[in-house]
């Protein structure tokens, strides 16, 4: 039973390992495009941002998909433990006396803003309608990798 279960098991790890969002999982997603019809790519990624001709007659499809993220303005706050102090009475007796602790504000961080940006673009060939070449460029241009 361990013998099958334990393959099944190390499989599975190893894919959720891959499961992060990467360059390389949005390439395999765009790259499937070459040499398929436009009207498929557009079927499947609705109206591209641009269009172009460009001057040899071909069309330039580019999809744009930005975002912007602000994050939150946090304060920063640490806390100082108590103190132990040795207090000694007029009888000679000693005892511990602990102070309390407190929080200390170490000032803010945070409240800054992202922007999150993906461009693709698909070159068409104009008599097949055939999507001849893909490119991306952003920091935005990420899918999960195909298994």
């Amino acid at each position: 039973m361990n013998k099958v279960l334990l393959p099944l098991l190390l499989a599975s790890l190893a894919a959720g390992c891959s499961m992060i969002p990467s360059k390389e999982g949005y390439a395999q997603k765009v790259f499937r495009w070459q040499g398929r019809d436009v009207n498929e790519l557009l079927a499947a990624w609705g109206p591209p941002t641009k269009t172009m001709t460009m001057p040899n007659g071909n069309s330039l499809y580019t999809y744009v998909k930005e975002s912007t993220e602000q994050e939150p303005l946090r304060q920063n706050t640490r806390y100082e433990p108590g103190t132990k102090v040795t207090v000694t009475d007029k009888d000679g007796q000693s005892r511990i006396v602990e102070t309390p602790g407190r929080w200390v504000n170490d000032g803010m961080t945070g409240g800054g803003t992202t922007h999150y940006q993906c461009n693709t673009n698909f070159v068409v060939e104009k008599k097949s309608q055939e999507v001849l070449s893909v490119s991306f460029d952003g920091n935005n241009c990420l899918a999960l990798p195909k298994q």
